[in-house]
C-alpha cells in the first residue's frame, strides 16, 4: 500500500507541475473546466467564443498528456 501511496503522490506532483507550466491562455480555461464549469460558462466568464474555449481546453489536455508521458 505504501508504494501505491508514494507513487500516487509523485503522479499528483507531476500533474500539478504540468498544469502550473501551461501557458496562461490554456491554463485558465482548463482549470475552470476542471473545477466543473461548462464550456459555455467558461466562454461567458472569459468573454471568448465557445469554439475558442473548446479548442484551448483540448490543446491544454494534449499538452498535459505530452508532458506527463515525457516524465
Amino acid at each position: 500500500m505504501v508504494n501505491n501511496d508514494a507513487e500516487a503522490g509523485m503522479r499528483l506532483k507531476e500533474m500539478q507541475t504540468a498544469i502550473r507550466n501551461l501557458p496562461e491562455i490554456f491554463k485558465t480555461p482548463f482549470l475552470l473546466y476542471f473545477d466543473g464549469y461548462k464550456y459555455n460558462e467558461i466562454a461567458d466568464t472569459l468573454g471568448e467564443p465557445l469554439g475558442t474555449i473548446k479548442s484551448r481546453i483540448h490543446f491544454a489536455r494534449k499538452l498535459l498528456k505530452e508532458q506527463i508521458q515525457r516524465a
